[in-house]
């Protein structure tokens, strides 16, 4: 509705001799309109005074909108300016019939989007490394991914759902080389064998954590001299040659892993159409990375492969080793191949954090001159760091980690607390949804380039800026909608009612909704819809405090009052569900 608006603006603007971009935003008090917007532009253009250059626009769009032909067809009954913004003013009638029927009409689509259509789109999010702990920042990648990928696929994409892993390469080395080490010396490959076989009746989590704390052993050893690296690099080289030696307790802790791996991506609501891994891309980087050399793209540089950047703009990096082993930046070389041969994508965005922004504008540099073709197809998301408040940074190389399971777990624990009283059906079932609730509200409410600082206080709040303060404004909802005894309230209203300044300003919030997703498939920022549905429930508070519903004075009033908030309802839904927030009927 608002785009339309703007356009008729933008149309009679033209027609009395302006043009130029504007937007619209809400003015500050409700006796000032519904729609303003700024002439400062104008005015420069022109080298007048903003507020008599408001007052004269005002005065002729008022005279266009004013007219019969334009009252049949614009919302905009009145046009005034308050200083130097030009102000509009909406029939509250029309704006409410035009809303509700657009929100019903529409169903769950409203605020579905077209702008993707036929075009395919590759997310790679998630991509935890085997035999590495799962940790927050792998929680926030993946719930950020999620997110993203529901609000592409809401704006008509076909989407993609990409995992890369690296399941070799130096810290699978680490791993390994933690794995024999005992506080008595190194123990043979069979014994580790042995042990790990032993430990399979145990939960998949202390598995996991017995492997996470061989990593931290190994990358202390590496650490601590020359040496150690060049005893590492011994067991990075049989991970490559798949050594028999190490192949079995590598391919069983691989896959201790990745099973662990699905119980997360179960548990937070996500899945994945295509797993990839270094192990199946590698060869074919390194093989590539050599051709480069050939044609001029790579060059060699004391025993190693680089790309030189620096002539770009950027910086050099190494894409094969000097030990002839490709780097991240070599094995990316392959993967992008089978991305393109196996799905050709009109873009592949990779969601990863803000610190790589320097690695990928190098390979997406190097990768336009092996494949021309991919150029301005790849696109790197990043994302700002997840902290715990008062924690200090993680490590897994020190072994300084919470988990993200961890996470998961504490939040379930404080929800179940303040919950403990709640009498409720499915009460397991509502406490899983709302921690879930808890964590992914979180991490996407704030831009995406933004750092997260984690307050559990905070985030478990049923009131205030959170998850659990959004489903209970769904749940509250849904809870009057039952009570009220109107079979539906789709009935249309005969609107000649005095529509309150709340009602107003609802409906005007509920025409915003296809707004902030578009807002958030441009900017590949979830946290547009994010901050909308919580204005939204702000909204939507203040309506609830001023006007009475089942207790409404008149049955007309009661039933439009139920129309809108069953439209909130249906809207609050959408935008959670771009969360990857489900809603609960009570709480």
């Amino acid at each position: 509705m608002i785009k339309n608006i703007k356009e008729q603006i933008i149309n009679s603007l033209k027609n009395i001799g302006l043009e130029g971009e504007f937007e619209l935003s809400q003015p500050p008090k409700a006796d000032m309109g519904d729609l303003a917007f700024p002439c400062f532009q104008f005015a420069k253009r022109e080298g007048k005074n903003p507020t008599e250059v408001a007052k004269d626009l005002a005065q002729k769009l008022n005279d266009l909108f004013t007219k019969e032909d334009m009252r049949q067809s614009s919302l905009i009954f009145e046009v005034k300016a308050f200083g130097p913004y030009v102000n509009f003013f909406l029939d509250s009638n029309e704006l409410a019939s035009y809303v509700l029927d657009g929100i019903e009409s529409a169903g769950e689509k409203y605020g579905e989007l077209k702008i993707g259509k036929g075009k395919k789109v590759l997310i790679e999010f998630g991509c935890p490394n085997p035999l590495k702990v799962f940790h927050l920042g792998h929680l926030k990648n993946l719930i950020t991914g999620e997110s993203v990928v529901r609000v592409f696929a809401n704006a008509g994409y076909e989407v993609i759902r990409i995992n890369y892993q690296g399941d070799v390469g130096m810290h699978i080395a680490k791993a390994l080389f933690g794995l024999q080490t005992t506080d008595n010396g190194p123990q043979s490959f069979d014994a580790v064998l042995q042990i790990m076989k032993d430990m399979e009746s145990k939960f998949l989590a202390e598995r996991v954590a017995f492997l996470g704390e061989a990593y931290a052993r190994g990358a202390k050893h590496f650490d601590s001299g020359d040496e150690a690296k060049g005893e590492v690099a011994e067991f990075n080289k049989k991970v490559y040659a798949k050594d028999p030696e190490i192949e079995e307790v590598y391919q069983l802790a691989r896959q201790w892993s990745l099973d662990y791996f699905d119980t997360i991506y179960k548990k937070l609501g996500t899945h994945f159409d295509q797993f990839y891994f270094e192990s199946q891309v590698f060869e074919r980087g390194t093989e590539l990375v050599r051709e480069g050399v050939k044609n001029g793209i790579f060059k060699e540089s004391d025993g190693a492969v680089i790309f030189e950047g620096s002539k770009y703009g950027f910086h050099d990096r190494v894409f094969i080793s000097s030990q002839g082993y490709p780097t991240y930046e070599g094995k990316d070389i392959g993967l992008a191949e089978r991305h393109f041969q196996e799905h050709h994508p009109d873009m592949v965005i990779h969601v990863v954090g803000k610190e790589q922004t320097g690695y990928f504008q190098v390979v997406f540099k190097a990768l336009e001159q092996v494949f021309p073709a991919t150029m301005g197809k790849e696109y790197h998301l990043p994302g700002g760091y997840l902290q715990l408040k008062g924690e200090k940074k993680m490590s897994s190389r020190t072994g300084n980690v919470i988990s993200g399971e961890d996470l998961i777990a504490q939040v379930e624990k404080s929800v179940r607390e303040i919950m403990k009283e709640n009498d409720l059906d499915n009460k397991d079932e509502i406490i899983k949804k709302v921690s879930q609730a808890v964590l992914k509200y979180a991490m996407l409410k704030s831009d995406i380039l933004q750092d997260v600082s984690f307050d559990m206080q905070e985030s478990i709040s049923f009131s205030g800026d959170s998850g659990p303060y959004l489903l209970y404004i769904v749940a509250r909802i849904k809870s009057i909608l039952k009570k009220s005894k109107i079979k539906s309230q789709k009935s249309k209203v005969i609107f000649d009612i005095d529509i309150k300044t709340e009602e107003k300003r609802l409906l005007l919030m509920l025409s915003r909704y296809p707004e902030a997703t578009r807002e958030a498939v441009e900017s590949y920022d979830p946290s547009k819809v994010a901050k909308y549905i919580f204005d939204l429930a702000q909204v939507f508070n203040s309506f609830y405090q001023a006007c009475p519903i089942l207790q409404a004075t008149t049955e007309e009033a009661q039933l439009f009052r139920l129309r809108i908030i069953k439209n909130v309802e249906t809207v609050m839904e959408s935008g959670l569900n771009l969360l990857g927030i489900e809603v609960v009927e009570e709480m």
